[in-house]
């Protein structure tokens, strides 16, 4: 198994792998936060590839977060999305890339690396308890999208 940082040349095989995970989210919400990933220092993504397979069998999203709950230092590692096209999953691969993840946590300085999963999702939750993570908080999130005016 290899690792190949994404670039937008790679969007076509990035965006079905979003579209396979993320299949609730906008085509065009999706295609913009690709460019923002690739844009932004703090975030990054690479491409999973079996040594016989020419197409990506899956993808790690990495970022680097100021706060995250559950956490004391900063910045914390945060695998943002991880996922293995279903005919390479449950053969042990997602271990080699959460070791890989965290081999790039230490690489930023990180002492500690986060993720998150949906709370009806007990399949990764069950997965990411068997990695060594530990369950810190249940929530739902909000948000609320502001008028547009002036910053100040």
């Amino acid at each position: 198994m290899h690792f190949h940082l994404a670039t937008l040349a790679d969007f076509p095989a990035w965006h079905r792998l979003r579209e396979e995970l993320y299949g609730y989210i906008d085509p065009a919400h999706s295609e913009a936060e690709i460019r923002h990933i690739v844009e932004d220092p703090a975030l990054t993504t690479y491409l999973v590839f079996d040594e016989n397979e020419t197409a990506p069998i899956g993808m790690l999203e990495l970022s680097l977060r100021n706060i995250v709950d559950g956490c004391l230092s900063s910045p914390v590692a945060y695998i943002e999305g991880l996922y293995l096209v279903e005919k390479w999953q449950e053969r042990g691969l997602g271990s080699q890339v959460v070791d890989f993840a965290k081999k790039w946590a230490m690489e930023q300085g990180c002492s500690e690396l986060a993720v998150d999963t949906e709370l009806d999702n007990e399949r990764a939750q069950k997965f990411y308890l068997r990695q060594g993570f530990e369950e810190t908080y249940r929530v739902v999130q909000y948000r609320m999208a502001l008028p547009p005016g002036e910053k100040s």
